[in-house]
């Protein structure tokens, strides 16, 4: 009786051509780079993907979108793992196709491998100039001279939002410690909200509530506060050296839920993330990241919408800058000032931020 034939790879499996084709191009030439290229190869596809889509898969969910394409049905679960058994020859055959000598080992130490290049920073600054209700002592101004108008410009409790309870060496911060309403650090030189009485100093025209007519609201003189915003930027300017390449600043702010000075129609949205359009913005996959982290919990992002930018120091190395505004909605009573049930959760969401997504693990 005549022996059967064994099948081929192709016959066992016919759908494996379909890998082949829709990936060819996508690993035209690795076969010519070095021992390194067996560790690299799906990652290269990986990012490929990540990079169309604008953020990272886990690899779990990388593994199940190439063999949805793929048509292959998974065998069983790999205890401890995050992907099946029935994955790894295929990949080894799909390695085989470009002559990569890759084993099986090779191929569980590959998906524990991470390589983020500029998706991951190695430091962290965290820049918050609005926080304070402070006054510095010779300017005669305390808080309860200000406003309900200019009380909602203030963004309360940021300071312990977004920074930890203990610096470390990769996460550094600076905060301005006085108000927003004497010296305003996010403004710029000639900034068109001068015209408003909204720049550096903030001096502004208001209706006298016992007699007509306006009067001149000014809470610090010019000379006075550009001084202070210079010796404050020199201090950023300074931290983001000493941290070097590889940094992003965090931009941290909030924004009321009331019509205000600055924005008469608050939107319906929880954080808004934003970034600037030069060297300092970071690239899409990292501000993907970002919302997708936020809206995974459940918040409601905006992207540079309402709010775009953030602040950027002029600086002889490269860094990026990525600004958060939250709406204190979720974390304050707005004419109490009093700190609402939410808080203790947003701030651990924003904090477990910067080791889940933004810093280098």
């Amino acid at each position: 009786m005549e022996k059967s034939k064994e099948k081929t790879w192709d016959e066992r499996h016919p759908n494996w051509n379909l890998c082949y084709y829709t990936y060819m191009d996508e690993f035209e030439g690795v076969s010519s780079l070095d021992e390194a290229a067996s560790k690299c190869a799906l990652r290269v596809l990986k990012r490929k993907l990540e990079d169309e889509i604008g953020f990272e898969l886990s690899d779990e969910a990388f593994i199940a979108i190439f063999f949805k394409v793929i048509n292959l049905a998974p065998a069983r679960p790999l205890g401890g793992h995050s992907f099946y058994l029935g994955y790894v020859v295929p990949m080894l055959k799909f390695l085989e196709t470009y002559n990569l000598d890759c084993g099986v080992e090779k191929i569980f130490r590959f998906f524990n491998i991470r390589n983020f290049e500029k998706r991951r920073y190695s430091n962290l600054l965290l820049h918050v100039p609005h926080s304070s209700t402070s006054f510095p002592t010779d300017c005669h101004k305390i808080y309860d001279d200000l406003d309900e108008e200019e009380r909602l410009l203030i963004d309360y409790y940021t300071n312990e939002l977004f920074v930890p309870q203990q610096e470390s060496k990769n996460i550094m911060n600076v905060v301005f410690p006085y108000c927003r309403l004497y010296c305003d650090v996010e403004r710029l030189i000639n900034d068109p909200l001068e015209k408003d009485g909204l720049g550096i100093s903030y001096n502004r025209w208001v209706q006298c509530k016992d007699r007509y007519g306006k009067s001149l609201r000014s809470f610090s003189g010019k000379t006075s506060a550009f001084a202070l915003y210079a010796d404050f930027h020199a201090e950023v300017a300074k931290k983001i050296v000493e941290l070097g390449e590889g940094t992003l600043l965090v931009d941290c702010h909030s924004f009321s839920s009331l019509p205000n000075l600055l924005n008469s129609n608050p939107p319906d949205i929880d954080l808004c993330i934003g970034y600037n359009d030069d060297e300092t913005c970071p690239n899409k996959v990292t501000i993907g990241n970002i919302v997708q982290y936020f809206k995974a919990r459940g918040y409601k992002v905006g992207i540079n919408e309402p709010f775009s930018n953030s602040k950027t120091f002029s600086v002889p190395v490269k860094y990026h800058s990525v600004m958060i505004e939250v709406n204190k909605r979720l974390y304050m009573n707005e004419q109490t000032l009093e700190k609402a049930e939410g808080f203790e959760r947003l701030k651990q969401d924003i904090q477990a931020l910067y080791t889940d997504v933004l810093l280098l693990r």
